[in-house]
């Protein structure tokens, strides 16, 4: 099998990124199924040639906006919260990091949820894999913010990641129309999160 290469990234190609960022748009906007390489090759003022000098067809197109989308994670807010002792800061400034990067970038964040079923059988274990490593610091997060704190809902640190993921995800779906600021949605979600799971469940 030949060893796994992943696609240029932000400090790799700026043209490459902007490949990405169009045709993401273009695919969450269309489908994916629906999205042809002309409709992405005309969006970025390229020929379809141009455009395979890029990317060398529509699943490794999908799978280059995935591994982008997941730079972005790592990059806004792996490399900066990693080493954050405290549980509960550590928790907040994971899930600000990541409300701001789907506001910021919803149609390759989107994507990264939504398109799994249409990769690559080797490509999407790829994408698993390398998702884990932040829902893994998500999870041990919420572990030890419900330790630290005698767990007073009795919560499944499991279900609330997976909850958690969904309810940042669901952004993208209608920040767009709501009349509050980035800053606004930010700490409005990370109040929630971190008064929610530390709230007794009502006898």
């Amino acid at each position: 099998m030949a060893s796994f290469q992943k696609p240029p990234t932000v400090s790799d190609d700026y043209r490459a990124v902007d490949i990405y960022r169009k045709a993401a748009a273009i695919i969450y906007e269309k489908g994916f199924n629906a999205t042809s390489m002309g409709d992405i090759a005309e969006a970025v003022d390229l020929t379809k040639g141009g455009l395979y000098y890029y990317i060398k067809g529509k699943k490794a197109l999908l799978f280059a906006i995935m591994n982008f989308a997941i730079d972005q994670l790592e990059r806004e807010i792996l490399a900066d919260v990693r080493e954050e002792p405290d549980p509960e800061r550590r928790l907040a400034r994971l899930v600000a990091g990541h409300v701001r990067v789907v506001i910021q970038d919803p149609s390759a964040m989107s994507i990264l949820v939504n398109e799994e079923e249409n990769l690559t059988a080797e490509h999407a274990a790829k994408i698993v894999e390398r998702k884990e490593e932040y829902d893994s610091l998500l999870r041990e997060s919420i572990r030890d913010v419900l330790e630290t704190n005698g767990n007073p809902g009795g919560l499944d640190p499991e279900v609330v990641t997976y909850s958690l993921l969904g309810m940042i995800h669901w952004v993208v779906r209608w920040y767009s129309s709501s009349k509050l600021d980035q800053d606004q949605v930010v700490h409005q979600i990370s109040h929630l999160v971190l008064h929610g799971i530390l709230s007794p469940f009502p006898a």
